[in-house]
């Protein structure tokens, strides 16, 4: 018999669930797979545009080539000579209206070389003696959470807070560190501080532990030569016998008298399916599955989001001056509404014809959402305004693009733990449901993927198929 799965949802999660589904259980006969997607492209974040010898990136611009997850993926496309790292490490803080250098070896919150924060002119004398007091400063073991900022301004103080460790924060997650939660997003560095009493102590103890990388991968950060779309491109087309369904969004999924569930189109049409996979933002899950579970559907929908703009800006290199780096973040006190601008042009190779610089100015956040609703040539006059005197632009760019991006940055808050056991312990009351995806357990490229295979061996298991009874493909 025929089982039938259906993931909502073609972002990075949807596609390596879909991929891998098919590598272990190859045949259509045993397990039909239809994905469906809301926007007429795949992909969902990860979206590329060529012009004129430029390279645009929409959303993500690279992964984090530390963890093992993406990389196991891109090898196993064979995507390993594809691969570029940064070309420069060099990233800047903009502090009272000056492009200041990140410490060297900076790690969200701190950095293990004592050498490197003594010297950055980021921090006032008192606050570097400040931050230094997190090596003698007692350790808090409770297992309560805090947030972000809390644990920051704890160990290493309120100007390490609001110069560096907040506009990192507030760069990844586009979200205020006095809201996010430290155990879901540095559990490492909570860690750090129960283990060896220290953040800087930790950092110091555990440099170098890291496992032997493979020197064809470049850390600690990969793209690709023609941008991060090549990734779901290749994972598409790798992933054979899928019914892909774009442009057509998911109304609801209703349960069906034998166990099986019916997803049901926009429009009226349905399908049936004996496994479901959101790989959806959970606000988007909680629609889907409000006539199904109310319960549930409350508990998705409890995890806030934020909505993001990148202003992409194509200049000559005579019309801008960029310092040698990769671009800057913006200290908290600066008073701008802009959060961060990348180089594109100097971080990684092949973005830009010679003699042009590439650059991306981001905006967004809970505090800002509405202007994900400016025109667009409001927002292009309002990076040009916030970017001309810091870099020296003159002129007018060669060309401009906006993308928006609403609602699609969860937000992992104070107490994201709890709010992911409610909504797992909820899911579990829906047999054959499943959730993945950027909302729940990691935001990054990698646990987006570890998520999607990890539930698609619970799928497997609850269809009672998987590599004991389908013969899983090797590369």
């Amino acid at each position: 018999m025929t089982r039938r799965v259906a993931i909502v949802g073609s972002g990075i999660t949807g596609l390596a669930a879909a991929h891998r589904l098919r590598r272990i259980v190859p045949s259509p006969q045993e397990l039909d797979v239809t994905v469906v997607e809301a926007k007429p492209r795949l992909g969902g974040s990860l979206w590329t545009e060529q012009r004129d010898g430029f390279v645009l990136e929409a959303g993500a611009d690279s992964f984090l080539s530390t963890k093992p997850e993406a990389v196991a993926l891109v090898r196993e496309l064979g995507l390993l000579p594809r691969l570029v790292g940064l070309s420069t490490r060099k990233v800047y803080i903009l502090h009272r209206h000056r492009l200041l250098p990140l410490p060297e070896g900076f790690t969200l919150v701190a950095s293990p070389r004592l050498g490197a924060m003594a010297r950055t002119r980021l921090l006032s004398p008192w606050g570097k003696a400040r931050a230094m007091w997190d090596l003698v400063r007692p350790p808090n073991r409770s297992t309560q959470d805090e947030s972000v900022a809390s644990f920051v301004q704890r160990r290493l103080g309120r100007e390490v807070l609001d110069r560096i460790a907040g506009p990192l924060v507030a760069g990844l997650h586009a979200a205020d560190p006095a809201r996010l939660s430290a155990d879901s997003v540095i559990p490492q560095l909570r860690s750090l501080e129960r283990e060896h009493g220290s953040v800087i102590r930790g950092l110091r103890a555990t440099r170098g532990r890291s496992p032997s990388r493979d020197p064809k991968v470049p850390t600690p950060f990969a793209s690709f030569l023609h941008g991060m779309e090549e990734l779901t491109d290749v994972l598409v087309r790798a992933t054979p016998r899928v019914a892909w369904k774009s442009g057509v969004r998911v109304d609801r999924i209703e349960r069906e008298r034998d166990d099986g569930f019916t997803v049901v189109l926009e429009g009226g049409e349905g399908f049936p399916a004996d496994a479901v996979l959101l790989a959806t933002p959970s606000h988007v899950s909680a629609g889907i599955v409000e006539g199904l579970d109310d319960g549930l559907a409350k508990a998705l929908g409890a995890i806030p989001y934020a909505s993001s703009v990148t202003v992409t800006l194509a200049f000559s290199a005579e019309a801008c001056r960029c310092p040698d780096g990769s671009g800057f973040l913006v200290a908290r006190d600066e008073g701008m509404r802009l959060r961060a601008c990348t180089w594109a042009s100097s971080k990684f190779p092949n973005r830009a014809p010679a003699g042009h610089v590439l650059l991306r100015a981001f905006y967004g956040g809970r505090e800002d959402e509405d202007i994900v609703g400016g025109s667009e040539e409001g927002l292009v006059d309002l990076a040009l305004s916030d970017l001309g005197p810091i870099l020296s632009l003159h002129g007018s760019p060669e060309f401009s693009r906006v993308h928006r991006w609403p609602r699609v940055h969860p937000q992992y808050e104070v107490g994201h733990a709890d709010r992911v056991a409610a909504i797992e312990t909820a899911c579990a009351k829906v047999p054959g449901l499943f959730l993945a995806g950027s909302a729940y357990r990691g935001v990054g490229i990698p646990d987006c993927i570890r998520d999607a295979e990890a539930n698609t061996e619970a799928v497997l298991t609850y269809l009672g198929l998987g590599p004991a009874s389908g013969s899983e493909v090797t590369a």
